[in-house]
C-alpha cells in the first residue's frame, strides 16, 4: 500500500500537481516516521518530497520548517556536501530569502559553500551569490568565523559584490545566476 502511495505521489509531482503530491508525501512521511523511525531512508525520501512540493507551491514558511528538520537529519546521515543535503540547503536558504530572513539564508549558503569548497568549487562559488547580494545586510565575517574556508569565502563574497567585476547579482535558488 505504501509503495502505491509513493508511486502516486511521484506521478502527481511529475504532473505538476504539487498540492496533491504534498498531501500524499505528508501522509507517507507520517506513517513511515512511526513505523520505520525518523531516520529511515524512506521517511527521509518522503520528507524530501514534502520539501520539494512546498517549495514549488511557494509555501516558504512551511518549506523552511520542513527543511530545518530534513537538513539536520541529512547532515547527520549523509554529510553536508552530499547531493540531497545540498538540495535541501538551497531550498531552505531560498525559503528564508523569501521570508526576508537574510542572516539565516546567508548562513546556510555560506555553510553549504564551505562544505563544497574543495569538492565542487564552481557550485560553492555560485552559492555565494546571496551573501554577495546581501553583504550590506549581514555580517558575513561573523558567519564564517567557524567555517573551515572562512577567509576564502569572505574574499569570494567581496569579489562577487564588487561593482568593478562582471559578476551578475541576479540570484536563483542555486545561488548566483550565470552571466548572460
Amino acid at each position: 500500500m505504501l509503495d502505491e502511495m509513493e508511486a502516486e505521489a511521484t506521478a502527481l509531482y511529475a504532473d505538476g500537481d504539487f498540492t496533491s503530491a504534498l498531501a500524499e508525501y505528508s501522509v507517507l512521511a507520517e506513517i513511515r516516521a512511526r513505523r520505520e523511525g525518523p531516520y529511515s531512508p524512506r521517511y527521509l525520501l518522503n520528507l524530501h518530497g514534502c520539501v520539494r512540493c512546498s517549495y514549488e507551491l511557494s509555501r516558504w514558511l512551511e518549506c523552511a520548517g520542513l527543511c530545518t528538520e530534513l537538513h539536520g537529519k541529512y547532515v547527520r546521515t549523509h554529510g553536508r556536501a552530499e547531493t540531497d543535503t545540498v538540495d535541501v540547503a538551497k531550498r531552505w536558504a531560498w525559503s528564508l530569502l523569501n521570508l526576508s530572513d537574510y542572516p539565516g539564508a546567508v548562513a546556510i549558503y555560506l555553510q553549504t559553500a564551505d562544505a563544497l569548497w574543495d569538492s565542487d568549487p564552481i557550485t560553492a562559488r555560485r552559492l555565494l551569490g546571496a551573501p554577495a547580494a546581501h553583504l550590506r545586510d549581514v555580517d558575513v565575517a561573523a558567519l564564517t568565523s567557524s567555517l573551515r574556508h572562512g577567509p576564502d569565502l569572505i574574499s569570494t563574497v567581496r569579489e562577487l559584490s564588487d561593482e568593478k567585476t562582471d559578476a551578475n547579482p541576479s540570484l536563483t535558488v542555486d545561488g548566483l545566476a550565470s552571466a548572460s
